[in-house]
């Protein structure tokens, strides 16, 4: 058995902090932040219509904000607004079928196996 991961960040606030690091998350972390805005972030699932990402979908955790749960969550962040004639929003429609019941639906799957096993 592999012993955890950690990862250890300066912050503003509490100097050097170390926390262990969920299998899923991608290492990529800041220093220079406050204590409470340390995350981990995992895969991104775009959702990419004609060439251009309108949304982004992951897991995500805040281990030191006030309100966290042991279980990550997932973040769906759209870009910035777009413009969209009738036959751009007939294809970001069917863009959205496609994205929820495919890598949204696994990006479901996975999370509901971390909460259930209650894996971080």
């Amino acid at each position: 058995m592999s012993d955890p991961r950690t990862v250890t960040v300066r912050t503003l606030d509490h100097g050097e902090v170390t926390a262990a690091e969920p299998f899923w998350c991608l290492g990529v972390h800041a220093d220079g932040e406050f204590r409470a805005d340390f995350n981990h972030q995992g895969e991104e699932y775009p959702l990419v219509v004609d060439t251009v990402q309108v949304a982004t979908a992951s897991l995500y955790q805040r281990p030191f904000a006030e309100r966290t749960t042991t279980a990550p969550v997932a973040v769906l962040e759209f870009d910035a607004s777009h413009e969209f004639d009738s036959v751009a929003l007939a294809g970001l429609a069917d863009s959205l079928v496609v994205y929820a019941v495919g890598p949204l639906h696994d990006l479901v799957t996975r999370l509901q196996l971390l909460e259930d096993g209650d894996a971080s």
